[in-house]
């Protein structure tokens, strides 16, 4: 895989610098993407000037947050009302995909009641996202290891969440790490997926560090995502072993082809 084809997490990779900072690391090391998470205490306008400037893309961000839950009926006007302000975002940065979070489990309501309030709500902002031209990406997580109660932790789930949907506009973000975590034939599991995604984040298990410092075979996953027909951006999105710029090093290594 070519170094550009890697799209740096700000906040995970970068963790410590500023966002600025973090951008003329990455133009430095050859790479030409990146993403991050929530875009509202960044200065937008500073980041699309300093993009330009450096000739990166941004690919993708949080179109909500776990404080407006999908899977709550109740907060679905939060959530729109936030998919809605970062759809204008979307438009400064140029980015056509944003990450859509279900959010955890609510207590006192059924699973049945909680899965209903998700397609309801990922249906409307799925129809939102397509009037701007935008994709959402559903996120399952792992609520083994880093979200206990995470509504949509597995991979079976989710493609099933996003079918029920049934909207061009939402489709999949493949967590490599995450979905590691949960199933352990996540091999085996892929070639049913990489239709219906749009984005894919990596790390390795355990530790969600950088790929090449744990048990997930790369070579493989990287083999059936070209193989079925991927051809977006892989989201670095892990926490670096040792400096932020030889985890970008080792990552370009062991994802090139």
């Amino acid at each position: 895989m070519v170094t550009g084809a890697l799209c740096v997490c700000l906040d995970a990779v970068f963790g410590d610098a500023g966002p600025l900072e973090a951008l003329a690391w990455i133009a430095a090391l050859g790479l030409r993407r990146f993403e991050f998470w929530d875009w509202r205490p960044r200065d937008v306008d500073a980041l699309a000037r300093r993009a330009g400037d450096l000739g990166l893309e941004a690919v993708i961000f949080s179109g909500n947050t776990f404080d407006e839950p999908l899977v709550d009926a109740d907060a679905h006007g939060r959530a729109l009302d936030h998919f809605a302000r970062s759809l204008q975002v979307a438009r400064r940065l140029g980015v056509r995909l944003l990450v859509a979070h279900v959010g955890y489990a609510v207590a006192g309501r059924s699973r049945a009641e909680q899965w209903t309030a998700a397609v309801a709500g990922l249906r409307r902002a799925g129809a939102l996202a397509a009037a701007s031209g935008v994709t959402l990406a559903v996120e399952p997580l792992n609520s083994a290891v880093d979200h206990p109660g995470y509504f949509l932790d597995t991979l079976p789930g989710a493609v099933r969440l996003i079918d029920e949907v049934g909207h061009p506009a939402v489709r999949l973000l493949l967590d490599v790490y995450h979905m590691r975590v949960m199933h352990e034939d996540l091999l085996e599991r892929l070639p049913a997926v990489v239709g219906k995604t749009v984005h894919v984040h990596v790390a390795d298990v355990p530790g969600r560090r950088e790929p090449g410092t744990g048990a997930i075979a790369w070579p493989e996953v990287l083999r059936f995502l070209r193989g079925d027909g991927y051809r977006g951006a892989i989201g670095l999105e892990c926490w670096p072993s040792q400096s932020s710029s030889e985890a970008l090093r080792r990552s370009a290594e062991v994802l090139r082809p």
